[in-house]
């Protein structure tokens, strides 16, 4: 009887004391481990690792600033993540937090902001980035956030079964990167700890240092450009690709500047740009009409030549007619001789009419002839230089009130 008592008591004790250690030895370890996980991936922090990872972050170390030259890292952003089941809107938190430590983590991207802040900067844009694949829709959120790489998710229940896409942005190149997961269910820390190893790597293989560009500008209003993308205005700095690029400088009224830059990653490229008005040219002559001016007066002055001026000529036909006058003289000379030598010429009445006319027309070309020449040669030489030619402007009259006219001048000039 005693002996069958403690039987019993064994028997009954056994299974008291193994539910009493919370052991469920019906079903797999691993199945029970996922489920618990699964139970507590609602109420999990943000950015919390998957199972096998919190080594990593353990620390709480922040690396997407405090290296050397993060200040030129790229700037990434993480726009969301779409869940249209319920089951992974769950676990949307804990899936935002943990892509975005594991971007940060590689040390090649700064944070550009937080997912709460993405959203309010976007605002009505937010639900189409959210959901865009394409470079298209994704350049404007790219700008307004002022991200290098922006990011995009979605995690829906396909045919193949869970799957995470990602959709990267490179502002750089302008194209969108895609990666594809997939796992046996949103709280899988397999599914989470291989979607971030692609995330990491695709970060890392986009990632360039950027370039510091700080332009200045003596107009303070003046456009600053790098080819199609405006940075600002007036004094500006901007982080750039590193590469050649084109740096245009405009304003209104101004000239305008070009300049072929070849940044260099990590370092800092400044410009000093000074602008030249363009605007309308100051009264008075044009520059060229000035220089040329100018350039006449250095040379000296340069009067018409001698030999374009008639009086010249005038004197050189006087003198003509003088030698012809005295020609003539000369040879009705030689005509008329005294045969007899007794003072008196042997001449017939025609011989003494012919040659009596012949004296006269001498005498007029010599004192005709003489009388042109020395005046041609003194106004050759009392007038040196010759006044410019004729020329006529009309000139406006200012009218008053109820008045109007208009004044025609004209100024004549030459010399002999």
């Amino acid at each position: 009887m005693y002996v069958a008592g403690l039987l019993a008591l064994a028997l009954t004790a056994g299974p008291a004391r193994a539910q009493g250690l919370g052991l469920d030895l019906s079903g797999d370890s691993n199945t029970q481990s996922n489920e618990q996980q699964q139970d507590t991936g609602e109420g999990a922090a943000e950015g919390t690792p998957p199972e096998g990872e919190q080594g990593g972050l353990g620390l709480g170390l922040d690396l997407s600033s405090g290296t050397p030259g993060a200040d030129l890292q790229p700037r990434f952003a993480l726009v969301g993540l779409d869940t249209p089941e319920r089951a992974g809107a769950a676990a949307a938190k804990r899936w935002m937090g943990w892509l975005q430590a594991v971007a940060l983590r590689t040390g090649r991207v700064a944070k550009a902001s937080e997912p709460a802040e993405i959203r309010e900067q976007l605002a009505s844009d937010y639900a189409a980035a959210l959901r865009c694949a394409e470079a298209s829709c994704l350049s404007g959120p790219a700008d307004t956030i002022d991200a290098d790489l922006l990011t995009t998710a979605r995690l829906a229940l396909e045919d193949e079964g869970w799957t995470l896409r990602l959709w990267t942005y490179d502002r750089d190149r302008g194209v969108v990167e895609t990666d594809v997961v997939t796992g046996r269910k949103p709280t899988d820390s397999n599914f989470l700890r291989e979607a971030g190893e692609v995330l990491s790597k695709r970060v890392t293989e986009l990632a360039r240092p950027r370039s510091m560009l700080k332009v200045s500008s003596n107009v303070s209003q003046a456009v600053v450009r790098v080819g199609e993308r405006m940075l600002g205005v007036g004094t500006v700095e901007a982080k750039l690709p590193p590469g050649e690029v084109q740096l245009i400088v405009e304003a209104d009224e101004y000239s305008t500047y070009t300049k072929t830059l070849t940044l260099v990653a990590g370092e800092t490229q400044e410009v000093a740009v000074r602008l030249e008005l363009n605007g309308p040219a100051p009264e008075g002559p044009p520059a060229d009409a000035v220089a040329s001016v100018k350039k006449k007066k250095s040379s000296g002055p340069s009067g018409p030549s001698v030999f374009s001026r008639p009086a010249l000529y005038t004197t050189v036909l006087g003198l003509a007619a003088v030698g012809a006058g005295v020609a003539m003289g000369m040879g009705l000379q030689g005509k008329v001789q005294d045969a007899n030598g007794d003072g008196i010429m042997d001449l017939s009445r025609a011989e003494y009419l012919a040659a009596r006319q012949q004296s006269m027309i001498s005498t007029a070309l010599m004192a005709g002839g003489g009388a042109v020449a020395g005046g041609s040669l003194l106004w050759l030489l009392i007038v040196p230089a010759r006044s410019e030619p004729v020329s006529s402007s009309v000139a406006p009259v200012s009218s008053g009130k109820g008045t109007s006219g208009t004044a025609l001048h004209f100024v004549i000039g030459g010399s002999f």
